[in-house]
């Protein structure tokens, strides 16, 4: 990846639709474009690595369609798989806080990928259940910021979005201080709709202690961080929690698809050379 090294190939990350418009070819543009991204892999030049978030969007195709699409991106990822929460989080607090250089591995890791079929069915059911799940929660949100959608001026809602990161930050902050209070991890449930999913704050706090090996002094540096520069130096929760913001803040009508979206933005924009996305509605995000 050329933003560690300018020696080494470009990482281009490519979302779901474009690679649909690729196969797909019906316009010369993407014919274009697939050339150039083939010609230049041959030559050793670009890889296009995998993410979690392209599993689940392509195993809402028919099987058929869903294994040209994946075998594609395969074909040109060099074996890669770009890190998604909680591990490229943590292992970008770690780096910060033990001032370790980055590296391709602080993004990615190599994969051996297993046969789309081994896991097409079961894959579509979680989806599916996550889907009902977040629609669940969100509709009281929607019906809400329906309500309060372009009742305020501009300064206001800088000032409401920045309110809402920093409680976010806090949220963050309590819990580590309780980890550090109490010594024990206790990862809580987040329920959504009839499922439950691991509180994304304690996911962070285990990868760090048993994975990054993280001790008393680092979790209090840490803290420390957090109280000086809020996410502002952790890139992922930082653009997580402003799309977060500002969504809320313009009144924006949220689907299940959305939190994709957010989860691609903010892990993969900065962890990839060139971020190429395709927006199917004209729902905009935060710069």
């Amino acid at each position: 990846m050329k933003k560690i090294d300018s020696k080494n190939k470009t990482c281009i990350y490519l979302d779901q639709f474009v690679i649909s418009d690729i196969i797909e070819g019906i316009n010369p543009l993407w014919t274009e474009i697939k050339n150039l991204l083939e010609s230049n892999y041959n030559l050793g030049k670009i890889y296009c690595p995998l993410c979690p978030e392209h599993i689940l969007e392509t195993v809402r195709k028919d099987f058929k369609s869903a294994e040209i699409h994946d075998n594609y991106l395969k074909s040109i990822s060099d074996g890669y798989l770009l890190k998604s929460e909680p591990f490229l989080t943590a292992q970008l607090i770690s780096s910060l806080i033990r001032k370790n250089k980055k590296t391709i591995n602080t993004f990615l890791t190599k994969a051996k990928f297993n046969d789309l079929k081994d896991f097409y069915e079961d894959i579509n059911k979680h989806h599916d259940k996550f889907s009902d799940g977040i629609t669940t929660n969100l509709s009281d949100q929607n019906n809400f910021r329906k309500i309060v959608s372009n009742k305020i001026d501009k300064k206001t809602e800088i000032q409401f979005i920045e309110i809402i990161k920093q409680n976010e930050i806090n949220n963050f902050k309590n819990r580590l201080k309780e980890y550090l209070d109490i010594k024990i991890i206790r990862i809580r449930p987040d329920k959504f709709g009839e499922i439950e999913v691991p509180n994304w704050i304690d996911q962070l706090l285990y990868q760090l202690t048993y994975k990054h090996k993280f001790k008393k002094k680092e979790l209090e540096l840490l803290l420390l961080e957090l109280e000086k520069n809020g996410f502002s130096r952790i890139p992922t929760l930082n653009t997580k929690f402003s799309i977060g913001a500002h969504l809320a803040v313009k009144g924006k009508q949220e689907k299940s698809g959305d939190h994709i979206d957010i989860m691609r933005i903010s892990n993969y924009l900065f962890s990839t050379d060139i971020f190429l996305q395709i927006r199917r509605e004209n729902m905009k995000f935060a710069n």
